[in-house]
């Protein structure tokens, strides 16, 4: 009997192929669409990062623009670097000076007589280092106020050459000391760090064998200027350091203008310049040559303008669509992008009208827009406006604060929104505090032995410090007033404090005035010695007190802290401080936000952490997220599927088998029957 039989069923079912094959069939569709779909993400995620490199570079481009210094460039240039160099600040204005140079400053130098050794005793006590500027003419000595006396102690374990040298050295009093072998002996040299008429130095001593200015003891290296000779020996005391180099101011003129510096930097000639003597210019004139350097403006307007096209070239691509091949940019219909340019596109637009009188817009110095939402520059036009307007060209970019009036400078912690042209009128001029003395009726000169008593003076009503009087003779009141001004100001507690005070002689009266400006200013003489009280004519009392700045700024009544003024409400965080002049009209106070500050701090905002570009980044990443999450579920899946398809047909495959089994089983019992042999 025929085998019973079925081709292609039973244990030789290819199970793993068959079930690959059925997975495959179902997961790569939706594989496809997933890799499809992360394809157009990856674009777009790539199409955001390029738009906002392009936005950087943008950004970048109009730093410079947002700076109002960089409309102030400004060139000094000398015709004689040999003889002098100049540097000019953006305050300085453009013009040509004549330069003579007849005299460099010079600082003074002093010898003493000639010592024996360098290691043996002088002898000690304390030596006090003034300076200031000694007239020969009227042989008097006049204190700079503006450098403290400086006292230094010599002890007796102490008092070589060699000690009083690095002592001297090492207390920071304005003077070098050194010694010199001149092959005969040691002599010491002192030399003012400071040069100029008012840095000559005068030398005090206190002795310790209580004769301050022989040839004895320490005060052998006493040295006063004004010391005057001995009516009946001729022999001058107490001028006992040799001058080897005299003190002298530097000497220029401009313009055929004489000028005296104690410096050969001189900074305060013309405004805004420092120059820097080298040498003389030898009966021959030099040039110094102020001009505007505006290349650098020119420069950056350009690089903004390209960089602007640049970024809308940029865009273009991203968002638009190319009907030659068909095909839409990654970011095409995208809202975000399209919102960004608009809001850029409308700064661009901004007038300046009211705070410019001729450059009111963009355009006004050759900036136009393009069909295709470019701009076009006129650089002609553009040069024209920077040789005749470049403060204006600053108003149209920059974020500046600024007055028109020299005498009222302004600062900025922060910058109004608004922009505006406002009007300033002082109501109240800021003062010090002042105690005038009564006129003082002693003779000159005036001799203080040191035990005339003190005085106990009160300072901006929050410091107190005990005044005493240095010994010495002094020639005038303007002498004694310079006197008064160091003791006051050396006072430990005004030190700490930093309280200074000024004093001047006036009519024969001494009148003391605090350095600090506004009401918090003032000075007082809390108790004084009755002797000193009729030397100096001042007498226990209080003096005027200061007064704060008082204005009115955009109709605003403001009451300042000393000179500064800071404004409120629409101009919050600008800071105005005058100096000198009188009460009423003093100007305007312009404040703009130019287009360069205002697209500086808009494109911030767009690529500043979480803000719409970072958004835009997040969402995308959020949604591959998404394709991975889906493609994990998906794999899941079939693994779920893949097992009940291998369940199933090997269900079927041992099912196929065991029929298989019968079936043969069946055919061998059939052909063993009788007759089955036959045909």
């Amino acid at each position: 009997m025929p085998r019973i039989s079925s081709a292609g069923l039973g244990s030789g079912l290819d199970v793993p192929n068959l079930v690959e094959q059925l997975v495959a069939a179902e997961g790569d569709p939706i594989r496809s669409r997933l890799d499809r779909k992360e394809v157009t993400i990856q674009e777009g995620l790539s199409a955001i990062g390029t738009f906002k490199g392009a936005l950087l570079d943008f950004q970048s481009s109009l730093t410079p623009l947002r700076k109002a210094d960089a409309f102030n460039s400004i060139v000094a240039t000398s015709s004689n670097e040999d003889k002098f160099s100049v540097v000019a600040s953006n305050e300085s204005v453009t013009g040509s000076y004549d330069v003579e140079i007849t005299q460099l400053a010079q600082s003074q130098k002093l010898k003493s007589k000639t010592f024996s050794s360098e290691l043996d005793s002088i002898g000690s006590g304390s030596i006090s280092i003034q300076f200031g500027t000694y007239n020969a003419d009227t042989e008097t000595f006049v204190v700079n106020s503006t450098r403290l006396l400086k006292q230094i102690e010599i002890s007796p374990e102490n008092n070589s050459l060699r000690d009083i040298q690095e002592t001297i050295n090492q207390s920071d009093a304005g003077v070098r000391a050194s010694i010199v072998n001149d092959g005969t002996g040691y002599i010491m040299v002192l030399n003012a760090e400071k040069s100029g008429l008012e840095n000559s130095m005068r030398i005090s001593i206190t002795d310790s064998d209580n004769n301050d200015t022989d040839m004895q003891g320490l005060s052998q290296l006493a040295y006063n200027p004004a010391a005057k000779a001995d009516e009946i020996t001729g022999e001058i005391i107490g001028k006992n350091f040799q001058q080897t180099t005299a003190a002298k101011n530097a000497l220029i003129s401009f313009n055929d203008i004489e000028i005296s510096s104690s410096e050969n930097v001189v900074s305060n000639s013309i405004p805004g310049v420092t120059l820097t003597l080298k040498n003389l210019t030898e009966n021959t004139k030099e040039t110094l040559s102020i001009n505007k350097n505006l290349d650098g403006v020119k420069n950056s307007i350009k690089t903004f303008v390209a960089s602007y096209n640049e970024l809308i070239n940029t865009v273009t691509v991203l968002t638009g669509y190319d009907p030659e091949s068909g095909t839409s940019g990654p970011l095409s219909g995208d809202s975000s992008i399209r919102g960004i340019i608009d809001q850029i596109r409308r700064r661009l637009s901004t007038s300046f009208n009211g705070i410019n009188q001729k450059l009111t817009s963009l355009s006004s110095i050759g900036i136009d827009s393009s069909r295709d939402g470019t701009l076009r520059l006129d650089e002609f036009k553009l040069a024209r406006a920077l040789d005749n307007n470049a403060g204006e060209i600053k108003h149209l970019f920059s974020a500046a604060v600024s007055t028109t009036n020299k005498k009222i400078s302004v600062s900025s912690e922060k910058l109004p929104t608004i922009n505006g042209v406002f009007d300033i009128k002082l109501t109240q001029i800021p003062a010090k505090g002042q105690l005038s003395g009564l006129v003082n009726t002693t003779s000159y000169p005036m001799i203080f032995s040191g035990n005339e008593g003190s005085f106990d003076l009160s300072l901006d009503n929050a410091f107190t410090g005990t005044i005493n009087v240095p010994a010495g003779r002094y020639n005038s009141g303007i002498e004694l007033a310079g006197v008064l001004q160091s003791s006051i100001n050396n006072n430990q507690s005004f030190m700490r404090n930093k309280a200074t005070v000024t004093v001047n002689h006036v009519n024969n009266a001494f009148e003391i005035t605090s350095d600090t400006l506004g009401s918090e200013s003032a000075v007082s003489i809390v108790s004084i010695n009755e002797t000193l009280s009729t030397l100096l004519g001042l007498v226990s009392g209080s003096g005027t007190t200061g007064k704060d700045l008082k204005a009115t700024v955009n109709a605003e009544d403001i009451t300042g802290k000393g000179n500064k003024l800071h404004l409120e409400g629409a101009l919050d965080g600008i800071v105005l401080e005058a100096s000198g002049g009188k009460t009423g009209d003093r100007g305007e106070l312009v404040v703009t936000n130019g287009i360069a500050a205002i697209l500086d701090d808009l494109t911030d905002s767009f690529l500043e952490n979480q803000g719409l570009l970072d958004n835009r980044i997040d969402g995308y990443n959020l949604r591959i997220k998404d394709i991975d999450k889906q493609r994990d579920d998906l794999v899941r899946k079939l693994e779920g599927t893949e097992e009940r398809y291998l369940k199933q047909f090997s269900n079927l495959d041992a099912m196929l088998s065991k029929m298989r089994s019968t079936s043969n089983f069946l055919a061998e019992k059939l052909s063993s029957l009788p007759g089955s042999g036959r045909k």
